[in-house]
């Protein structure tokens, strides 16, 4: 998950005009996997990331708090009431490094071990690994350019700095990851789904997080074909349900049976978390 970080500096300030530019940082930066879940037989990972850019990139290497809502977005934590975020993980995790510095095309293992809760309760733990490129030396004003154009204004550089996010889950006790699927409706063409598009409620029936893929089938018997796919769809403690939106690859007529599936991508892969058929007419 992709998050924009905008920090805003401020070289020289000398009355109340305002000039300003902008910079971009960090958009070649890259990290696999894009999940990692622990539990009682796998206590360690790597966590690889890559600056794919033309130019040496440093990295600083943090785990942060995140919730997310019923629409899917990411927040943090403490963004949120107490009650709607989820048991943290950060306490349980070590890693290095925290900060890395890597030149064009070049890789970084970030070594990740956990240690189990004393508690030994059945429960599931969450952070977020997020890896977040630093601006250059080289970004900024100089005294004479933040001066420029009128000895009368502000000059101000907003930075985005991008940062990449990944879930670290912590699992205890036996895993108890189901889902049902609710709330089909049918989506007239849009921007982003010009056939149109499917939309479904994942809902969360077990006390663990489920992660797989929506997958929509038109037709019935041998007609039937996959007309959408939405690939890594989470649904987290802390939320019942979440809306799903799955743009079709072509149009359907009115009436056209669907057959919707939600496949695990976790701790069964391939396997069928959710099926439900919305009939012809």
């Amino acid at each position: 998950m992709f998050k924009s970080i905008l920090a805003a500096s401020l070289a020289l300030a000398l009355t109340a005009g305002a000039g300003a530019a902008s910079a971009q940082v960090g958009a070649d930066l890259n990290i696999s996997p894009r999940r990692v879940t622990f539990d009682e037989a796998d206590r360690s990972a790597s966590v690889y990331v890559f600056n794919q850019g033309d130019a040496a990139a440093t990295y600083t290497v943090e785990l942060v708090d995140r919730a997310m809502q019923p629409d899917g977005q990411i927040v943090l934590a403490s963004d949120v009431p107490a009650a709607m975020r989820s048991l943290s993980a950060s306490e349980f995790i070590q890693y290095t490094p925290r900060r890395v510095t890597l030149q064009p095309r070049e890789s970084q293992v970030i070594r990740i071990r956990v240690r189990p809760p004393a508690s030994g309760e059945a429960h599931e733990y969450r952070t977020h690994l997020t890896v977040t490129a630093l601006p250059p030396e080289s970004t900024g004003f100089t005294v004479d350019q933040a001066a420029t154009p009128g000895a009368d204004e502000v000059s101000l550089q907003v930075v985005a700095l991008f940062s990449v996010s990944i879930p670290l889950i912590l699992r205890e006790g036996l895993i108890d990851a189901r889902a049902g699927i609710d709330a089909v409706s049918r989506l007239p063409a849009m921007e982003g789904a010009p056939n149109g598009a499917v939309q479904l409620d994942l809902v969360r029936l077990g006390a663990n997080s489920v992660y797989g893929n929506v997958e929509v089938y038109a037709g019935e018997g041998p007609a039937e074909r996959l007309v959408a796919v939405v690939r890594g769809v989470a649904v987290y403690p802390e939320i019942e349900r979440r809306t799903v939106i799955a743009p079709l690859a072509e149009a359907l007529p009115e009436g056209t049976a669907l057959r919707i599936v939600y496949k695990d991508d976790d701790a069964t892969p391939g396997a069928a978390l959710a099926t439900m058929a919305v009939p012809g007419s």
